[in-house]
């Protein structure tokens, strides 16, 4: 499958058995800020959406996958280098998704298992509030994806847990008799030259890069609780200037020397 953002892939789940016009009457309520009281757990989320002077509680239940489903998305994503990684770092990457679709276990949501209420008088599914919560959790899996495998059943210390454990598993024992001690000398027989670099060095090499992902940290911290600024959007700009400077400053360094 072709690779997409965490937010594109949540609503396209949803578009394909819900009315395009019914949820697009939903987008206001997230981008003017109107949902509130968002609580995510292992396969129910409660939110509230405020529609003019009125609350309105919305109600979404999808079942958790089933503890052996995880067990075989957790020793693919360990089996996997790049993906562990990653994922140890806090990050996600979008192709994680293939791993849920080859343990046919099912990330997003599916018609026949997704029931969403609403208290409000329409009667139709969705209604513009739980919409609302739709594309508001849009936002929120994008920022941090880990909430939608909260969602599905599965804590980020828990997955996190399970990767380490499946790691340290298939580490290949050190036998002590083969490890070699090292010990500084004397500090007393280093001073004549302790600020000399030395031989050592002079293979270190350094790589600058653009990241995976723009800006890894934002996505592994969340949205601040302190302000409801879009400080990811607002800064994207300058961490992308900085990165494009740093990295041109660093190949034109590099040429110097060539």
């Amino acid at each position: 499958m072709p690779h997409t953002s965490w937010s594109d892939a949540w609503l396209d789940a949803l578009l394909a058995f819900s009315h395009p016009g019914r949820m697009r009457r939903g987008r206001r309520f997230a981008r003017e800020g109107l949902i509130k009281n968002v609580d995510i757990k292992p396969g129910e989320i409660d939110a509230r959406v405020k529609d003019g002077r009125k609350l309105f509680e919305v109600s979404i239940q999808f079942p958790p996958l089933e503890d052996a489903s995880w067990e075989k998305i957790v020793d693919k994503l360990a089996s996997q280098a790049i993906y562990s990684a990653r994922l140890l770092s806090g990050e996600i990457p979008p192709e994680v998704m293939e791993v849920f679709e080859e343990a046919r276990a099912p990330l997003f949501p599916i018609a026949d298992k997704l029931e969403a209420n609403c208290t409000c008088p329409d009667w139709e599914t969705p209604c513009k509030h739980i919409a609302g919560v739709y594309y508001y959790l849009a936002y929120q899996f994008e920022q941090d994806p880990f909430l939608l495998f909260y969602f599905r059943g599965r804590s980020k210390d828990e997955i996190m847990d399970a990767l380490r454990a499946r790691r340290a598993a298939a580490r290949p024992k050190v036998e002590e008799d083969n490890v070699i001690q090292l010990s500084d000398p004397p500090l007393e027989t280093q001073l004549d030259h302790f600020w000399e670099i030395g031989e050592a060095l002079g293979g270190v090499t350094f790589r600058i890069a653009k990241p995976p992902a723009p800006m890894p940290h934002f996505k592994r911290l969340g949205r601040p609780p302190f302000t409801d600024i879009d400080l990811y959007t607002l800064l994207r700009p300058i961490y992308q200037t900085i990165t494009d400077k740093t990295i041109s400053w660093a190949h034109q360094k590099s040429d110097d020397k060539t």
